[in-house]
């Protein structure tokens, strides 16, 4: 079970070693991207902003944005849940009227 949780690396001599631990994490870590805050959501009177509150753009009649571009910031976490959730508002506002 230890050997799965830790790739067979060995936790303590790497934890010793500032080089061994500088490399496991530089080893392990990778990035992503995620398309997001490119559809600033504010006031229609706001020229700054592309999205009313409801996602609706501003000046293209008939086009919703209801993603993760429409976030005010980078989230601290997976944007997925976060997406998800702007969708589904964004969803039941369209269904309402």
């Amino acid at each position: 079970m230890l050997r799965s949780l830790t790739g067979g690396r060995d936790l303590a001599r790497i934890g010793a070693d500032e080089t061994a631990l500088a490399d496991d994490v530089c080893d392990g870590v990778f990035w992503a991207w995620h398309a997001r805050v490119t559809c600033r959501m504010g006031d229609p009177a706001d020229p700054g902003a592309v999205v009313d509150p409801t996602g609706s753009t501003i000046k293209t009649d008939g086009l919703t944005v209801a993603d993760a571009s429409v976030m005010p910031r980078l989230p601290s976490a997976n944007t997925n849940v976060p997406t998800l959730m702007i969708a589904k508002k964004i969803a039941d506002d369209i269904r309402a009227g």
